[in-house]
């Protein structure tokens, strides 16, 4: 057949018909032959698995963040003037380390003054307890001798005032005698109340002689007895002169008794008035002193005495009222400062010298030291399998999948949390190996070991099949496939499915 011709003359209808025929049988040939190709022509081929015991586990994969166990804000209790900050972003703090302050330089200063006054008053609670030194107890019996010696230098000095009085009543019973003997001897008014007067006054004399005796031989008591005594003598006597002198100015008398006796009466009641002052400020004398001796005899007691428990207590009581005091100023100095609480890294620093801190803002930010925990949340369908304890293999996008990190489960959150409307639970991992590379805030891919069984036959899940009698899986035995019965136990998460019975090392199955 011309071909040329065939599709280069012009065709007619009948030409036309049986052109299509032929195009249609190519298209029929071709279509035969595919099918035969890939249907009858095709080769089989099967994937095979021969298995050996090995560990089955059973892991769960999450996703997390790297965080330091402990972020912690530090920041002003009330806002000031920043007037320190000791630190900078990264650096290395142990715990109580100095961060930054306030303005507390009023409040230290009061302070101090305060532990000034706790020191002094301690001291004088230790000397109270020790006692007075030998000196203070000297200084003290120094005192009481010379006390004692004042009186007794008071009393011998009231003696001679004593004689002296004695002297001035005698005086004047000579006088008031005279008197009688001369002027008054009628038994007349006059005369009678001379000679009382004279008699009253022999009276004082005699009592002012005896206690006279009695104070120079130290008899009756102190002398302030005798002196006490000899002062009413005096005023007895003063008053015998009195009555006397106004007899010389009656009637008859007036005229008869001479210019001269009247001024001697007059005389005598001066001596007596003068007795009466000496030997009073005697007796004044004599009480300051004694009064003086016993304060100083008092002085001394105390020095001697061992403290009393009401002092001590006293003591006490000030000291804690100080320090009481003083942990107040403390703790307000506290509130203006910031001391790290534990060890770790500086991450931020706000707080800037000279500028005014707030309490909602963070003078500084910081992160604990040690191991660093991975933050992830586990779905409620796998939770049941998570166990505090669990081992972990954690990578870090940072370094790719060949650098693997160890951690352990430290904890998982009893109450769940709702994450893209799924519920979770929060569990937390502590890495064992932080290294240089670990830093704050990473993300990380974790595969948590839940279960470990050592020596273990295990094939996929999808190959078993089963019925009412069992379940099987396919075994190539020579040139044969044959279903055998196993006995399936757990399924692990990457969908392996262990055989308690069935299988044994070196057995071949069909996987596809």
């Amino acid at each position: 057949m011309n071909i040329k011709k065939l599709f280069t003359k012009p065709a007619s209808a009948k030409a036309m018909a049986w052109r299509r025929r032929i195009i249609w049988g190519i298209v029929a040939i071709v279509v035969v032959l595919g099918a035969y190709f890939l249907f009858f022509n095709k080769k089989t081929t099967q994937q095979t698995l021969t298995v050996h015991p090995a560990d089955f586990l059973q892991q769960v994969s999450v996703s997390g963040k790297v965080m330091a166990t402990q972020n912690l804000d530090l920041s002003f209790e009330q806002a000031g003037i920043v007037r320190a900050v000791t630190v900078k972003e990264g650096d290395q703090v142990f715990a109580g380390k100095f961060i930054a302050s306030q303005d507390i330089a009023q409040l230290s200063a009061q302070l101090s003054q305060m532990r000034a006054g706790i020191d002094l008053q301690k001291a004088k609670l230790a000397q109270l307890l020790a006692g007075a030194s030998h000196e203070d107890v000297k200084i003290a019996e120094d005192k009481v001798a010379s006390a004692d010696q004042d009186l007794k230098n008071a009393d011998q000095s009231t003696l001679v005032t004593l004689n002296t009085s004695y002297n001035a009543i005698y005086n004047a019973y000579t006088v008031a005698l005279y008197m009688q003997n001369t002027y008054f001897t009628s038994a007349d008014a006059a005369g009678i109340n001379v000679q009382n007067a004279k008699n009253d006054i022999s009276h004082d004399l005699q009592d002012a002689k005896n206690n006279l005796g009695d104070a120079n031989n130290g008899l009756q008591g102190a002398p302030d007895t005798q002196i006490s005594r000899v002062l009413s003598d005096l005023n007895n006597t003063y008053a015998g002169l009195k009555v006397i002198r106004e007899q010389c100015d009656i009637d008859v008398y007036y005229s008869r008794v001479t210019a001269t006796d009247k001024a001697s009466l007059d005389t005598q009641k001066t001596n007596i008035n003068t007795a009466l002052t000496n030997l009073t400020a005697s007796q004044t004398s004599i009480a300051s002193y004694k009064t003086a001796l016993q304060q100083a005899q008092n002085n001394l007691d105390s020095v001697k005495a061992p403290a009393r428990d009401t002092d001590i207590a006293v003591y006490q009581a000030q000291i804690s009222q100080a320090e009481a005091q003083a942990q107040d100023v403390q703790a307000q100095i506290r509130k203006r400062e910031i001391f790290a609480p534990i060890d770790g890294t500086i991450t931020t620093v706000n707080a800037k010298v000279g500028s005014i801190s707030s309490v909602t803002e963070p003078a500084a930010s910081m992160i604990s030291a040690g191991k660093f925990q991975i933050e992830s949340y586990v779905p409620e369908i796998y939770v049941a399998l998570v166990k505090i304890g669990n081992d972990a293999d954690v990578t870090l996008d940072a370094y790719g999948a060949d650098k693997i990190f160890n951690a352990e489960v430290v904890s998982i959150d009893p109450s769940e949390t709702i994450k893209d409307g799924v519920s979770t639970y929060k569990l937390k991992l502590e890495l064992n190996d932080n290294g240089v590379d670990v830093r704050n805030g990473m993300t990380a891919n974790v595969v948590i070991t839940t279960e470990k069984k050592s020596n273990v036959i295990a094939v996929p899940q999808g190959i078993i099949t089963g019925d009412a009698s069992g379940k099987f899986v396919p075994v190539k035995n020579g040139d044969k496939i044959e279903q055998r019965a196993v006995v399936v136990g757990e399924i692990s998460s990457s969908g392996q499915a262990e055989i308690v019975s069935g299988l044994k090392d070196g057995d071949v199955v069909i996987i596809k």
